[in-house]
Protein backbone atom coordinates (compact mmCIF):
# COMPACT_ATOMS: atom_id res chain seq x y z
CA UNK A 1 0.00 0.00 0.00
CA UNK A 2 0.88 3.58 -0.82
CA UNK A 3 0.43 6.28 0.99
CA UNK A 4 0.75 10.02 1.19
CA UNK A 5 2.20 12.22 4.74
CA UNK A 6 1.64 15.42 5.40
CA UNK A 7 3.76 17.57 7.62
CA UNK A 8 3.09 21.28 8.32
CA UNK A 9 5.57 23.35 9.90
CA UNK A 10 4.48 26.32 11.92
CA UNK A 11 6.76 28.37 14.91
CA UNK A 12 8.72 31.54 15.50
CA UNK A 13 11.43 29.93 13.25
CA UNK A 14 9.09 30.32 10.04
CA UNK A 15 7.54 33.45 8.02
CA UNK A 16 5.05 31.41 6.63
CA UNK A 17 3.53 27.59 7.41
CA UNK A 18 5.96 25.15 5.37
CA UNK A 19 4.25 21.83 4.08
CA UNK A 20 6.31 18.69 3.00
CA UNK A 21 4.52 16.15 1.44
CA UNK A 22 5.60 12.70 1.97
CA UNK A 23 5.83 9.67 -0.27
CA UNK A 24 5.11 6.34 1.79
CA UNK A 25 5.89 3.13 0.75
CA UNK A 26 5.21 -0.09 2.89
CA UNK A 27 8.18 -2.26 4.10
CA UNK A 28 7.92 -5.04 2.55
CA UNK A 29 7.11 -8.49 4.91
CA UNK A 30 6.19 -5.83 7.60
CA UNK A 31 3.04 -7.29 9.52
CA UNK A 32 1.56 -3.95 10.07
CA UNK A 33 1.63 -1.94 6.55
CA UNK A 34 2.26 1.20 8.60
CA UNK A 35 4.74 0.24 10.80
CA UNK A 36 8.24 0.54 9.19
CA UNK A 37 7.63 3.10 6.11
CA UNK A 38 10.45 3.87 3.97
CA UNK A 39 10.22 7.71 3.27
CA UNK A 40 10.80 8.94 -0.09
CA UNK A 41 11.03 12.73 0.37
CA UNK A 42 9.98 14.83 -2.66
CA UNK A 43 12.07 17.79 -1.67
CA UNK A 44 15.85 16.68 -1.89
CA UNK A 45 18.00 18.30 0.23
CA UNK A 46 19.43 21.88 -1.84
CA UNK A 47 15.52 22.25 -2.38
CA UNK A 48 15.45 22.26 1.96
CA UNK A 49 18.53 24.57 2.25
CA UNK A 50 17.01 27.06 -0.46
CA UNK A 51 13.97 27.18 1.49
CA UNK A 52 15.91 27.91 5.02
CA UNK A 53 17.94 30.55 3.17
CA UNK A 54 14.43 32.02 1.49
CA UNK A 55 13.18 32.71 5.13
CA UNK A 56 16.34 33.60 6.40
CA UNK A 57 16.23 36.48 4.11
CA UNK A 58 13.29 37.79 5.73
CA UNK A 59 14.23 37.09 9.69
CA UNK A 60 14.61 41.27 9.78
CA UNK A 61 14.50 41.70 13.33
CA UNK A 62 15.08 39.08 15.11
CA UNK A 63 17.49 38.18 17.83
CA UNK A 64 19.11 36.44 15.53
CA UNK A 65 19.29 37.38 11.72
CA UNK A 66 21.64 35.25 8.91
CA UNK A 67 21.29 35.94 5.58
CA UNK A 68 23.34 33.71 3.32
CA UNK A 69 22.45 34.89 -0.43
CA UNK A 70 23.83 37.94 0.85
CA UNK A 71 27.07 36.77 2.50
CA UNK A 72 27.47 34.50 -0.65
CA UNK A 73 27.36 37.94 -3.24
CA UNK A 74 29.79 39.35 -0.45
CA UNK A 75 32.42 36.27 -0.70
CA UNK A 76 31.95 36.37 -4.50
CA UNK A 77 32.55 39.97 -4.78
CA UNK A 78 35.30 40.10 -2.49
CA UNK A 79 37.45 36.91 -4.26
CA UNK A 80 37.05 38.89 -7.97
CA UNK A 81 38.56 41.69 -6.59
CA UNK A 82 41.12 40.00 -4.84
CA UNK A 83 41.53 38.07 -8.55
CA UNK A 84 41.60 41.51 -10.23
CA UNK A 85 42.62 43.68 -7.65
CA UNK A 86 44.61 42.33 -4.72
CA UNK A 87 45.80 46.12 -3.56
CA UNK A 88 42.47 47.51 -3.39
CA UNK A 89 41.45 44.21 -0.76
CA UNK A 90 44.55 44.81 0.99
CA UNK A 91 43.84 48.30 1.51
CA UNK A 92 39.95 47.55 2.20
CA UNK A 93 40.56 45.18 4.84
CA UNK A 94 43.22 48.01 6.48
CA UNK A 95 40.66 50.20 6.25
CA UNK A 96 37.66 48.57 7.88
CA UNK A 97 40.33 47.51 10.74
CA UNK A 98 41.32 51.23 11.27
CA UNK A 99 37.43 52.42 11.24
CA UNK A 100 36.13 49.17 13.53
CA UNK A 101 38.78 49.94 16.32
CA UNK A 102 38.30 53.86 16.05
CA UNK A 103 34.35 52.42 16.78
CA UNK A 104 34.90 49.95 19.02
CA UNK A 105 36.76 52.62 21.40
CA UNK A 106 33.37 54.83 21.40
CA UNK A 107 31.62 51.72 22.00
CA UNK A 108 33.67 50.18 25.47
CA UNK A 109 33.61 53.99 26.50
CA UNK A 110 30.36 54.72 26.52
CA UNK A 111 29.19 51.21 27.86
CA UNK A 112 31.92 52.10 30.61
CA UNK A 113 30.01 55.29 31.54
CA UNK A 114 26.52 53.51 31.60
CA UNK A 115 25.59 54.74 27.85
CA UNK A 116 23.68 51.77 26.07
CA UNK A 117 24.67 51.94 22.37
CA UNK A 118 21.62 49.67 20.05
CA UNK A 119 23.65 49.23 16.87
CA UNK A 120 27.02 48.51 16.61
CA UNK A 121 28.25 46.57 12.56
CA UNK A 122 30.99 46.25 10.59
CA UNK A 123 30.44 47.61 7.10
CA UNK A 124 27.28 49.21 6.08
CA UNK A 125 24.13 48.55 3.64
CA UNK A 126 22.07 45.08 4.04
CA UNK A 127 22.70 43.18 7.08
CA UNK A 128 24.48 39.83 6.33
CA UNK A 129 24.68 38.52 10.08
CA UNK A 130 23.12 40.14 13.27
CA UNK A 131 22.35 39.07 16.86
CA UNK A 132 20.35 41.11 19.35
CA UNK A 133 21.22 40.91 23.29
CA UNK A 134 19.04 41.18 26.03
CA UNK A 135 19.84 44.51 26.70
CA UNK A 136 18.63 45.47 23.17
CA UNK A 137 21.95 45.86 21.58
CA UNK A 138 22.21 45.12 18.02
CA UNK A 139 25.67 43.86 16.36
CA UNK A 140 27.12 42.20 13.39
CA UNK A 141 28.45 42.16 9.82
CA UNK A 142 27.06 44.23 6.71
CA UNK A 143 27.45 43.54 2.87
CA UNK A 144 29.63 46.76 2.18
CA UNK A 145 32.66 45.87 4.46
CA UNK A 146 34.37 49.43 4.24
CA UNK A 147 34.19 50.34 8.10
CA UNK A 148 31.81 50.24 10.71
CA UNK A 149 29.72 52.39 12.95
CA UNK A 150 28.00 52.10 16.96
CA UNK A 151 24.95 54.12 17.22
CA UNK A 152 24.31 55.67 20.54
CA UNK A 153 20.70 56.99 21.10
CA UNK A 154 20.68 60.51 21.93
CA UNK A 155 23.88 61.46 19.93
CA UNK A 156 21.43 62.54 16.79
CA UNK A 157 19.76 65.59 16.87
CA UNK A 158 16.54 64.18 16.54
CA UNK A 159 16.79 61.06 18.18
CA UNK A 160 13.55 59.86 19.80
CA UNK A 161 14.41 57.53 22.95
CA UNK A 162 11.47 55.64 25.06
CA UNK A 163 11.13 57.70 28.45
CA UNK A 164 12.65 54.38 30.26
CA UNK A 165 15.81 54.23 28.08
CA UNK A 166 16.31 58.39 28.24
CA UNK A 167 18.83 57.98 31.55
CA UNK A 168 21.23 55.79 28.99
CA UNK A 169 21.57 58.61 26.32
CA UNK A 170 24.25 60.50 25.09
CA UNK A 171 22.34 63.31 26.12
CA UNK A 172 21.54 62.74 29.70
CA UNK A 173 25.50 61.84 30.08
CA UNK A 174 27.78 64.41 31.78
CA UNK A 175 29.48 67.03 29.82
CA UNK A 176 32.65 65.00 30.95
CA UNK A 177 31.18 61.64 30.16
CA UNK A 178 30.23 62.42 26.82
CA UNK A 179 33.73 64.28 26.30
CA UNK A 180 35.67 60.65 27.23
CA UNK A 181 33.14 59.17 24.40
CA UNK A 182 33.83 61.25 21.66
CA UNK A 183 37.62 61.38 22.00
CA UNK A 184 38.02 57.42 22.76
CA UNK A 185 37.55 56.88 18.79
CA UNK A 186 40.44 59.18 18.22
CA UNK A 187 42.54 58.32 21.12
CA UNK A 188 42.75 54.68 19.67
CA UNK A 189 43.75 55.75 16.06
CA UNK A 190 46.33 57.64 17.37
CA UNK A 191 47.67 54.50 19.99
CA UNK A 192 47.28 52.05 16.79
CA UNK A 193 49.54 54.53 14.90
CA UNK A 194 52.36 54.13 17.20
CA UNK A 195 51.98 50.56 17.56
CA UNK A 196 52.03 50.30 13.65
CA UNK A 197 54.94 52.92 13.10
CA UNK A 198 56.90 50.39 16.02
CA UNK A 199 55.59 47.25 14.07
CA UNK A 200 57.54 49.10 10.75
CA UNK A 201 60.88 49.68 12.20
CA UNK A 202 61.34 46.69 14.11
CA UNK A 203 60.78 44.85 10.40
CA UNK A 204 63.69 47.71 8.83
CA UNK A 205 66.79 46.64 9.58
CA UNK A 206 69.21 49.85 11.06
CA UNK A 207 65.68 51.36 11.75
CA UNK A 208 64.77 52.93 14.90
CA UNK A 209 61.12 53.48 16.26
CA UNK A 210 61.93 57.04 16.65
CA UNK A 211 63.05 57.56 12.96
CA UNK A 212 59.95 54.89 11.61
CA UNK A 213 57.74 57.45 13.61
CA UNK A 214 59.01 60.51 12.19
CA UNK A 215 59.24 58.95 8.73
CA UNK A 216 55.11 57.88 9.37
CA UNK A 217 54.85 61.63 10.89
CA UNK A 218 55.96 63.35 8.03
CA UNK A 219 53.82 61.19 5.50
CA UNK A 220 50.55 61.77 8.23
CA UNK A 221 51.35 65.52 7.55
CA UNK A 222 51.12 65.62 4.09
CA UNK A 223 48.15 63.76 4.00
CA UNK A 224 46.21 66.02 6.05
CA UNK A 225 47.55 68.82 4.66
CA UNK A 226 46.22 67.94 1.78
CA UNK A 227 42.96 67.25 3.36
CA UNK A 228 42.68 70.50 5.17
CA UNK A 229 43.89 72.99 1.72
CA UNK A 230 41.13 70.80 -0.23
CA UNK A 231 38.57 71.00 2.46
CA UNK A 232 39.35 75.18 2.76
CA UNK A 233 39.56 75.16 -0.92
CA UNK A 234 36.45 73.80 -0.77
CA UNK A 235 34.49 75.98 1.74
CA UNK A 236 36.31 79.76 0.86
CA UNK A 237 37.05 78.97 -2.93
CA UNK A 238 35.12 76.23 -4.59
CA UNK A 239 34.84 78.18 -7.93
CA UNK A 240 38.88 78.38 -8.33
CA UNK A 241 39.42 74.68 -6.65
CA UNK A 242 36.46 73.09 -9.47
CA UNK A 243 37.91 74.97 -12.31
CA UNK A 244 42.02 73.51 -11.09
CA UNK A 245 40.76 70.30 -11.07
CA UNK A 246 38.69 69.86 -14.20
CA UNK A 247 41.49 71.13 -15.88
CA UNK A 248 43.54 68.44 -14.41
CA UNK A 249 46.09 70.89 -12.09
CA UNK A 250 47.40 68.76 -9.11
CA UNK A 251 47.79 70.05 -6.10
CA UNK A 252 51.15 69.49 -4.14
CA UNK A 253 49.58 68.05 -1.26
CA UNK A 254 46.11 66.45 -2.31
CA UNK A 255 43.83 64.44 -0.20
CA UNK A 256 44.25 60.64 -0.78
CA UNK A 257 41.36 58.99 -1.70
CA UNK A 258 40.70 54.98 -1.71
CA UNK A 259 41.10 54.88 -5.15
CA UNK A 260 44.54 56.36 -4.45
CA UNK A 261 44.87 54.12 -1.55
CA UNK A 262 44.30 51.00 -3.10
CA UNK A 263 47.02 52.34 -5.97
CA UNK A 264 49.58 52.36 -3.31
CA UNK A 265 48.95 49.16 -1.70
CA UNK A 266 49.02 47.56 -5.14
CA UNK A 267 52.07 49.33 -5.61
CA UNK A 268 53.66 47.99 -2.06
CA UNK A 269 52.20 44.64 -2.42
CA UNK A 270 54.60 43.70 -5.36
CA UNK A 271 57.55 46.03 -4.13
CA UNK A 272 57.58 46.28 -0.24
CA UNK A 273 54.57 44.53 1.55
CA UNK A 274 56.46 45.63 5.02
CA UNK A 275 55.67 49.07 4.25
CA UNK A 276 52.03 48.28 4.39
CA UNK A 277 52.52 48.55 8.02
CA UNK A 278 53.44 52.14 7.28
CA UNK A 279 50.69 53.36 5.24
CA UNK A 280 48.32 51.20 8.20
CA UNK A 281 50.13 53.91 10.55
CA UNK A 282 49.72 56.86 8.59
CA UNK A 283 45.79 56.10 7.67
CA UNK A 284 45.57 55.73 11.45
CA UNK A 285 46.80 58.77 12.72
CA UNK A 286 45.59 61.04 9.69
CA UNK A 287 42.10 59.77 10.99
CA UNK A 288 42.47 60.78 14.21
CA UNK A 289 43.33 64.21 13.08
CA UNK A 290 41.05 64.81 11.20
CA UNK A 291 38.35 63.35 13.31
CA UNK A 292 39.46 66.19 15.82
CA UNK A 293 38.51 69.15 13.23
CA UNK A 294 35.87 71.12 15.31
CA UNK A 295 33.30 70.49 12.48
CA UNK A 296 29.99 68.76 12.71
CA UNK A 297 29.51 66.22 12.31
CA UNK A 298 33.06 64.61 13.18
CA UNK A 299 34.21 63.71 16.49
CA UNK A 300 35.88 67.12 17.09
CA UNK A 301 32.39 69.17 16.41
CA UNK A 302 30.83 66.96 18.86
CA UNK A 303 33.65 67.77 21.27
CA UNK A 304 33.43 71.21 20.41
CA UNK A 305 29.76 71.79 21.48
CA UNK A 306 30.46 69.99 24.63
CA UNK A 307 33.22 72.37 25.29
CA UNK A 308 31.20 75.65 24.11
CA UNK A 309 28.17 74.68 26.41
CA UNK A 310 30.37 74.22 29.64
CA UNK A 311 31.57 77.94 29.01
CA UNK A 312 27.93 78.96 28.29
CA UNK A 313 26.62 76.99 31.09
CA UNK A 314 29.64 78.81 33.63
CA UNK A 315 28.55 82.40 32.37
CA UNK A 316 24.69 81.97 32.63
CA UNK A 317 25.00 79.92 35.87
CA UNK A 318 23.13 77.24 34.99
CA UNK A 319 25.06 74.02 35.33
CA UNK A 320 22.32 71.88 33.68
CA UNK A 321 22.18 73.91 30.77
CA UNK A 322 22.20 71.79 27.37
CA UNK A 323 23.15 73.25 23.92
CA UNK A 324 20.32 72.30 21.18
CA UNK A 325 21.79 70.24 18.52
CA UNK A 326 19.61 71.04 15.79
CA UNK A 327 20.49 74.83 15.86
CA UNK A 328 23.98 73.38 13.98
CA UNK A 329 22.25 70.50 11.55
CA UNK A 330 22.71 73.40 8.81
CA UNK A 331 26.66 73.12 9.44
CA UNK A 332 26.90 69.84 9.97
CA UNK A 333 25.16 69.44 6.21
CA UNK A 334 27.52 71.98 4.78
CA UNK A 335 30.26 70.40 5.86
CA UNK A 336 29.78 66.70 4.89
CA UNK A 337 28.32 67.94 1.70
CA UNK A 338 32.05 69.37 1.20
CA UNK A 339 33.48 66.44 2.68
CA UNK A 340 31.68 64.48 0.26
CA UNK A 341 32.93 67.24 -3.00
CA UNK A 342 36.75 66.35 -1.69
CA UNK A 343 36.34 62.89 -1.77
CA UNK A 344 34.76 63.07 -5.09
CA UNK A 345 37.57 65.53 -6.45
CA UNK A 346 40.34 63.11 -4.79
CA UNK A 347 39.13 60.25 -6.48
CA UNK A 348 38.97 62.16 -9.69
CA UNK A 349 42.55 63.00 -9.34
CA UNK A 350 43.38 59.85 -8.41
CA UNK A 351 42.16 57.84 -11.45
CA UNK A 352 44.01 60.50 -13.86
CA UNK A 353 47.02 60.72 -11.77
CA UNK A 354 47.93 57.73 -10.41
CA UNK A 355 49.91 57.30 -7.00
CA UNK A 356 51.39 54.48 -7.19
CA UNK A 357 54.61 55.15 -6.72
CA UNK A 358 54.09 57.60 -3.64
CA UNK A 359 55.45 55.07 -0.64
CA UNK A 360 58.05 53.65 -2.68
Amino acid sequence: MTSLIQHSTTGPEADETDIDIDLVVDAPGSPNELADPVVLRDDPTPVRWLRRWRRAGRAEGRKLEWHPLRALATVAGLAAFWYWLPGAIAFIAMLTVLVFLHELGHFVVARRVGMRPTDFFVGFGPTIWARTTRSGLRYGVKVLPAGGFVKIPGMGPRDEVEASREQFTYRAASRRHRLMVILAGVAVNFALAVVLFAGFAATQPGVGPVEAAGTGLNQTAQVTTGTLEGLGNLLFGADDYARSVANGEVPENRMMSPIGGAQVAEGLLDTAPDRLLLLAGIFSASLALLNLLPLLPLDGGHAALVMVESVVARVKGKPSLRLDPNRFTPMAVVVLVALLSLSASAMYLDVLYPLGDALR
